[in-house]
């Protein structure tokens, strides 16, 4: 069972890492479910990695609210008397949107997607637009994820939309998307984080409501707890280095980094150990 523990460890790992960089954590999970199970029984192994990758996303949503928690709250004390809290919390509503109506209407048609070969293709793509983008120009009109206007929050939020193809990244779709609506790096990094809140969480209740019945608490708890805490430690972590980052560099490596990692992937063949 111990071998299990650490499969779910560093899975959450994985996730906590990737949740909130532009390089997709479910592309990342769905490379490494062979090489590291999280069970013996082959009948449950498929059904068990599909909740896990979907409930260690929760503590890290968790990790967003602790780090971003005076402005998150500050910003939601002041929805009465202050406009520029009103217009970010109605901006996150209208970006939540889209990938609300659509991924409900989806959500049983999309397990599909859980290949190798998509993954991999979606990285490249993905990696490449990142590329162009970060040699574009005028793209810094606003540089605070307060400052988001409404109808820039709603292109962004259809951008979101194309991370339900697994390698998509949800992190690297906003972030995309926010800069072409003319966000900083740092603004569109910070808008994808709080863009995160309502999404994950929709997710988690959908996907929570769908398998409970099947959860058997004895087997999967201590899965799906150590996998949580490794999640939410890791994304801890990670956040507030990636935004350090943005300050001083572009989102280019990441952009390489998906290319290399998806033609690698193309390479080895879709039965590749990962």
């Amino acid at each position: 069972m111990s071998e299990y523990w650490l499969n779910a460890a560093i899975k959450g790992i994985i996730e906590g890492v990737t949740e909130f960089l532009p390089v997709s954590s479910t592309g990342h999970l769905v490379l490494v479910r062979d090489l590291f199970p999280l069970t013996a029984d082959p009948a449950r192994a498929a059904q068990l990695d599909n909740l896990f990758d979907i409930v260690i996303q929760l503590p890290a949503i968790l990790a967003i609210v602790l780090l971003y928690w005076k402005r998150l709250y500050g910003s939601a004390m002041g929805v009465l008397d202050r406009a520029e809290a009103r217009n970010f919390w109605i901006s996150v509503l209208a970006a939540f949107l889209p990938a609300a109506a659509i991924g409900f209407a989806l959500k049983d048609y999309l397990d599909f997607l859980m290949r190798t070969d998509v993954v991999a293709l979606a990285l490249i793509i993905g990696g490449v637009i990142l590329l162009v983008i970060e040699r574009g120009t005028g793209l810094n009109r606003t540089s605070r994820a307060e400052e988001v206007t409404p109808f820039q929050a709603v292109k962004i939020g259809f951008f979101q939309c194309l991370a339900m193809i697994p390698g998509t990244s949800r992190s690297g779709a906003t972030i995309i998307g926010g800069r072409l609506t003319g966000l900083s790096r740092t603004a569109a990094a910070e808008f994808s984080f709080f863009l995160a809140l309502p999404t994950m969480a929709g997710a988690f209740t959908l996907k929570m409501a769908k398998e409970l019945p099947h959860l058997n608490w004895a087997a999967d708890g201590v899965i799906l707890a150590i996998g949580s805490v490794s999640a939410f430690l890791s994304a801890w972590a990670v956040v507030g280095l990636f935004i350090r980052f943005l300050q001083r560099y572009s989102l280019s490596v990441f952009g390489w980094y998906r290319i290399v990692l998806g033609v690698l992937v193309l390479w080895f063949g879709t039965h590749a150990p990962w």
